[in-house]
């Protein structure tokens, strides 16, 4: 195998589909695990978080094929209490179970049925996982004792053995799923009463085998957004009443919980019927260590590494205590960052100015910021090799009104004297102003910006994406392969620059397939971005770094629909919703601030970092969200005068290809 097929064999395998029902030896148990409560837990747990946080991937653990995989040696003895059960929700075939000359209560019997078929057939394959495992108190000759003749009152036809009910459980599924494919035509089966015959089933075999005397059966729904309203009904209506032996679990994407009836007289009320756990919160507080251990264990399963993992540390979760200790976490990520090193602002500066067409570029800009300013002052008065932070952040200083060529001159040479000045002193103008200057001056060419490149960089761009996480690092892994088929380790950050622009291009085009708005999403996101992309081109940089924006009532209003489609953004993660801690504007709309999802920064050449926000109107918004292509290009063009843009290399003509989602 080739060095590059073994990498596209671990790294490119960043979705819980592509790894399998049996997970085990991918998974990490994640630092939060303890919070979750999940294996121990008598109520209902709801699991939210966007795609690649890793929902599918712990639902996939937690489930029977990962719990009693052959792949693992060790299981403990009560492992039976817990008996998971995964179930994914199908779009397409939720949405084909509506109308269709059926009335609706007819539907709702049938999903029933359907999802007595689904988590019976689950349970049953989960007794031969178990079976077949190195559980001792369960083997297969057990499964040839089960007796299920009482389960006739349901179905005559039902078979009184294990291998036959499994059978006959899929041959009644694909019925099921023949019927609903062509309703008008066949007639329909006859229908099982849900969730009253999984608990007959499960009474079943309590009876007649004294190991599964405690066992509890947790069933674990995933992407429940993909449901209808009368389905999400009847789900809640599982989780509601949901005990031992049978609890009901959901997972979904942020906004998706839209109602939390039932379909009797009482809704979902939260603490008293279920605890409620976001991810993404808790994976915020500790995803670069995280990242780390995923990436190393990757790396290491597929030999691409001579590092020794700890397996069982990471598989377990009696390794925690030993994981949350600083110097462990500090350990894993410095091993991490000697493949993918970080490069600092001073290291950003040096690349610039040792760049000939860069270099030349920053010597253009303080002449034509001096040409502004009418001043006799030389551009070799401000720029000095020794210096490249301070001579690439001079020209957007001379563009201010406020800060005069002869002041800026005396504060270079107190900076050059060693003396207190005002580039690295209290005022920082070189710490406020030197990553949009430099993200300013790779703009106009096509290569990519080495700020993107790091590991804890790709850890910002990810946001606790694991799934990001991975692809950034296979990117440039395969970018740092040589002839003779080793790593050219560390990974240079031009090559992981480049990693980072080619996957952010990938997830951009991936937009369009993001539920019924994918298109409208994917033409928002690069009117968004082209609106930032112009902000980190204005040549005073006054307001740096913009990459997020808050809405302050305008003329106009925003509809319902809009803010449906805001949610969808968030759901998916197009933006992310953070609280407005800095609200200058009584006028803002409540106290939210929308940050475009920073995986798409390095295909925008615009900043991950949440710096400064932009205050856009109601009329602003309305105009990214529905307005026609020549509204947006007036809006782009009053943004272009107001921020004073230096558009010579970049015309405002380059915005007639955005028109992705119209």
């Amino acid at each position: 195998m080739t060095l590059r097929n073994a990498l596209q064999d671990s790294l490119a395998k960043n979705r819980a589909e592509e790894i399998g029902n049996d997970v085990w030896e991918h998974f990490v148990i994640p630092t939060f695990y303890d919070k979750l409560d999940l294996e121990t837990a008598k109520k209902p747990r709801i699991i939210i978080g966007g795609r690649g946080c890793g929902k599918t991937m712990l639902l996939r653990y937690l489930s029977h094929e990962s719990a009693f995989s052959q792949k693992r040696q060790d299981i403990p003895t009560n492992v039976l209490t817990h008996i998971g059960l995964y179930w994914r929700a199908d779009t397409q075939f939720c949405n084909l179970m509506t109308k269709r000359s059926l009335p609706d209560d007819e539907w709702e019997t049938a999903f029933n049925h359907f999802s007595a078929l689904t988590i019976t057939i689950e349970l049953l394959r989960s007794l031969k996982s178990i079976a077949v495992s190195a559980f001792s108190e369960f083997a297969e000759s057990d499964l040839a004792l089960f007796d299920f003749k009482k389960l006739q009152a349901f179905d005559t036809n039902l078979p009184p053995t294990y291998n036959d009910l499994v059978d006959y459980f899929e041959s009644m599924l694909w019925k099921f799923v023949s019927w609903v494919g062509d309703v008008k035509k066949k007639p329909a089966p006859d229908f099982l009463p849900g969730r009253q015959f999984v608990l007959a089933l499960i009474s079943v075999l309590k009876k007649q085998c004294p190991a599964l005397n405690d066992a509890i059966f947790y069933v674990y729904f995933d992407e429940y957004e993909n449901l209808t309203l009368y389905q999400k009904r009847i789900i809640n209506t599982w989780l509601k009443h949901s005990k031992a032996p049978l609890i009901f679990n959901i997972a979904m994407k942020r906004n998706s919980f839209d109602t939390k009836e039932t379909t009797g007289a009482e809704s979902l009320s939260d603490i008293h019927d279920y605890r409620q756990h976001d991810l993404e919160e808790y994976l915020a507080d500790d995803f670069p260590s995280f990242a780390a251990e995923i990436l190393l264990l990757e790396l290491s399963m597929g030999k691409l590494i001579d590092q020794k993992v700890d397996v069982n540390l990471l598989r377990n979760p009696s390794g925690l205590s030993e994981r949350l200790k600083p110097e462990y976490r500090e350990k894993v990520k410095g091993e991490a960052q000697k493949i993918f090193p970080d490069v600092s602002q001073s290291e950003l500066a040096r690349y610039v100015i040792t760049d000939k067409s860069l270099s030349e570029k920053v010597k253009e800009n303080i002449g034509k910021a001096l040409k502004f300013n009418r001043s006799t002052l030389k551009v070799e008065d401000f720029y000095d090799t020794n210096y490249p932070e301070a001579s690439i952040v001079v020209s957007a200083l001379l563009y201010r009104k406020k800060n005069k060529p002869d002041e800026i001159k005396a504060q270079l040479d107190l900076l050059k004297s060693g003396k207190a000045n005002n580039f690295n002193g209290t005022t920082a103008w070189i710490h406020n102003n030197i990553i949009g200057c430099i993200l300013q001056l790779y703009a106009p060419y096509s290569r990519a910006c080495p700020f993107f490149a790091g590991f804890n960089t790709f850890c910002k761009l990810s946001r606790g994406n694991i799934r990001h996480f991975l692809e950034l690092c296979h990117n440039s892994l395969t970018k740092a392969i040589t002839i003779d088929e080793s790593f050219d380790i560390p990974v240079s950050p031009q090559k992981q620059a480049e990693a980072a622009k080619q996957a952010s291009t990938a997830f951009l085009g991936e937009i369009k397939s993001f539920g019924r708005y994918g298109e409208k999403l994917y033409g928002f996101v690069f009117r968004l971005g082209s609106l930032f992309d112009l902000a980190h081109r204005r040549l005073t940089q006054s307001e740096t770094e913009q990459s997020h924006f808050s809405i302050r009532t305008g003329d106009a209003l925003l509809t319902e629909q809009d803010n449906t489609f805001l949610n969808e953004a968030v759901k998916y993660s197009v933006l992310f919703v953070d609280e407005d801690t800095k609200k200058k504007n009584a006028a803002l709309m409540e106290a939210e601030e929308y940050l475009l999802n920073p995986i798409y920064a390095p295909y925008f050449h615009i900043s991950y970092r949440k710096k400064r926000k932009l205050e856009l109107s109601t009329n602003d918004v309305i105009c990214l969200l529905r307005g026609t292509m020549d509204d947006f290009t007036n809006l782009m063009r009053r943004y272009e005068k107001e921020w004073r843009v230096d558009n010579e290399e970049q015309p405002l003509t380059l915005f007639s290809f955005i028109e992705g989602g119209n």
